[in-house]
């Protein structure tokens, strides 16, 4: 079903609220516990996304417990009618012991402050006499329906029912978040020649409103749950576990106690993984993980074995390792010429296993030999970006946000020769050997020849690593022009950045904007003003949005994104030049519509491990699918939309992990 957006959540004290006969009288106001003694299940079939996150937090918030577990249960909600349908979920034994109503009963009874009746709110007429037997009496003492200067002390989404479980027309409202607040956020200040100061103080105080985002001369409106939590969220890591199977439930910090033993490790899992020995090299990075998260160290092979995911094998390394302080195969790999070829190929962008793997086999040992090979010239490839923009671009222009995806996946043909011909007669393709196929890159990588070449003319600046303080100014710099496009974005920096690391290879920065309208070809457009501002020199990648795949291949793609080469500005103090040229860093830009935001920014912030656990995790343990694009169930393709960063984890039913503990990789 497609994804309706809805609109702003009405103030509890707005007077422009629908009023109810349960609530005819202001001067009742809500308890902040309306059914502290009421234990409720919740069946989600039938129900949308909305109604079941809107359910959930009623539950949560009122109610003594939201029982995973239908017999713990002192009522059922559940929108289905029939008995046969409810046997699917709830069985029939079970279910004449409950309280078995509909949703208006918990949105009604969460309203009066009390439990109602639940005559006018049977679901099932098979269960009417059982229903009205197990119905709860109001248990509040006093009642919540009575005048009291105890209230609510946040805002309280409206509670009358929609005309049908599927049309809600406004956003779950999730028990830590407050509905319709927003945050100003004054606009960046224009490029000075001093360093930047501190997201922080950029930040006024949060102001109660029930308008939508809007820009001002001085300052945009952002609502507080497109922001990152201020203080940040402390992870309460004694319910965290380092014996755990899965990387979600371990905390993994950048650096840990077996820190040298999991490097010596990841030479091996490296090997394995350039061999493309895929299997071998999982095994070793889940023992990497769980070695991530000890917290103490390593100092015998009893320890090692008690550990998840450590085999006979991995033990027997990690006692050489603690005999000797190092480990002989990863020594002998690192010594090897075919690993190091291996290791250098693999680290230009662009060029993968595969790939690298092809070009050891025709001889190839340097990357000066590689250069030879695919005709590499430096001052080529800078003279060949802007061109190549200009071509590209001009396309764009005219097409404006019209183009299709179809059209979008290959913005730069200049720089993509042959990605779309046919591999066997593309005279300009290159053999690898005799009875070889075209040297194009990695099957499905979407990187072709030229961009392998623009990533080795450009590979001395490329290399150099980014420092915290560059990375930040970078998304400062990016966030104010993307200001002037579109006012009222907000953005994440992601990736290892986010983790702690002091240096990034690249920079990913996620973006999105309160209306899910305006973010449509927004990528595009901000890839465009980079590139008149001397920004954007190469674009290797441009996507725009997907619709939805009904056949379940693969998940709804809600990203934008564009991977790029990127330049300061000469008016940045962290503006710097190599051999008389500024030095090019790859910057991608990730763009979301709101509903999604934070499943990006969780899927972008890495690590691979701790992502690949999670996906898992969703999958094992709650029927879900997850990654970077949205959160959805498994059996009937439902979406879910977290509206912050914690709701995911909570979704999941998982202890919330600071981006710092996500480093379950070396």
């Amino acid at each position: 079903m497609p994804f309706k957006r809805p609109g702003p959540l009405p103030h509890n004290t707005s007077s422009s609220s629908t009023p109810t006969p349960s609530s005819s009288n202001p001067s009742k106001r809500l308890k902040l516990t309306a059914l502290p003694s009421i234990k409720v299940y919740i069946v989600q079939a039938k129900l949308s996304s909305a109604a079941i996150a809107e359910l959930f937090g009623l539950a949560e918030r009122h109610c003594e417990k939201l029982c995973s577990d239908v017999e713990e249960a002192d009522v059922v909600v559940t929108a289905i009618g029939m008995r046969k349908r409810l046997e699917r979920h709830v069985p029939w034994d079970v279910a004449q012991t409950k309280a078995v109503v509909t949703p208006a009963w918990l949105r009604d009874s969460v309203q009066a402050g009390k439990a109602l009746p639940c005559e006018p709110y049977i679901a099932i007429e098979d269960l009417h006499e059982q229903t009205l037997a197990n119905c709860p009496d109001c248990n509040l003492n006093p009642c919540g329906c009575d005048d009291s200067d105890e209230v609510v002390d946040r805002a309280t989404p409206p509670l009358t029912p929609a005309k049908d479980e599927g049309e809600l027309e406004w956003y779950p409202s999730p028990p830590q978040s407050e509905a319709g607040v927003v945050v100003e956020v004054p606009k960046p200040p224009p490029m000075t020649t001093t360093k930047p100061s501190s997201k922080g103080k950029e930040r006024a105080h949060a102001k109660a409103s029930t308008s939508t985002s809007a820009a001002t001369a001085k300052n945009v409106k952002i609502p507080s749950h497109l922001l990152a939590p201020s203080p940040s969220i402390p992870t309460n890591t004694s319910k965290l576990s380092y014996n755990s199977r899965y990387a979600v439930q371990r905390a993994s910090p950048l650096i840990c106690p077996n820190q040298s033993l999991a490097v010596e490790l990841d030479i091996i899992r490296r090997s394995r993984a350039l061999e493309g020995e895929e299997r071998s090299a999982l095994s070793y990075a889940r023992a990497i993980s769980v070695i991530k998260a000890y917290p103490h160290l390593i100092t015998s092979r009893s320890q090692a074995a008690k550990l998840p995911h450590i085999g006979q094998k991995i033990i027997n390394l990690v006692e050489e390792f603690l005999d000797t302080g190092h480990i002989k195969e990863a020594r002998r790999i690192q010594t090897s010429t075919r690993f190091q070829a291996l290791s250098t190929f693999s680290s230009i962008y662009g060029i993968g296993p595969n790939t690298a793997r092809k070009l050891v086999a025709l001889g190839l040992g340097t990357l000066e030999d590689v250069e030879v090979y695919y005709g590499v010239d430096r001052e080529e490839v800078l003279q060949e970006g802007r061109a190549g923009f200009d071509e590209a671009t001009e396309g764009l222009e005219e097409a404006g946000d019209s183009r299709g995806p179809e059209e979008m996946e290959k913005p730069h043909e200049k720089w993509w020769p042959g990605k779309d011909k046919d591999k066997k007669t593309d005279p300009k393709a290159k053999k690898l050997s005799s009875g070889g196929g075209v040297m194009i890159g990695d099957a499905g990588s979407e990187l072709g020849e030229s961009w392998i070449r623009v990533a080795l003319g450009l590979r001395e600046d490329l290399a150099v690593k980014i420092p915290k303080d560059e990375v930040e100014e970078m998304g400062r710099v990016v966030m104010w022009e993307l200001d002037v496009l579109e006012p009222g974005c907000t953005s994440t920096i992601v990736g290892g950045y986010r983790r702690g690391k002091p240096e990034s290879n690249d920079v990913d920065i996620v973006f999105t904007h309160p209306d899910a309208s305006k973010v449509n070809g927004l990528c595009k457009r901000l890839v465009r003003r980079l590139y008149e501002q001397g920004m954007v020199t190469h674009v290797m990648h441009l996507s725009s949005f997907h619709g939805h795949n009904p056949l379940r291949t693969t998940h709804w793609d809600s990203l934008e994104k564009s991977l790029t080469v990127f330049i300061l500005p000469p008016s940045s103090p962290f503006y710097k030049e190599r051999n008389g040229q500024p030095i090019r860093r790859r910057l991608d830009l990730i763009f979301a519509r709101p509903e999604v935001y934070w499943c990006a920014v969780v899927g972008w912030s890495g690590s691979i491990m701790f992502q690949r656990d999670l996906r898992q995790w969703a999958k094992d343990k709650c029927g879900m699918k997850f990654d970077s694009s949205g959160i959805t169930r498994r059996y009937d393709s439902k979406p879910f939309y977290p509206k912050t960063e914690k709701e995911v984890f909570d979704l999941f039913g998982l202890e919330w992990v600071d981006p710092t503990c996500r480093n379950a990789d070396v």
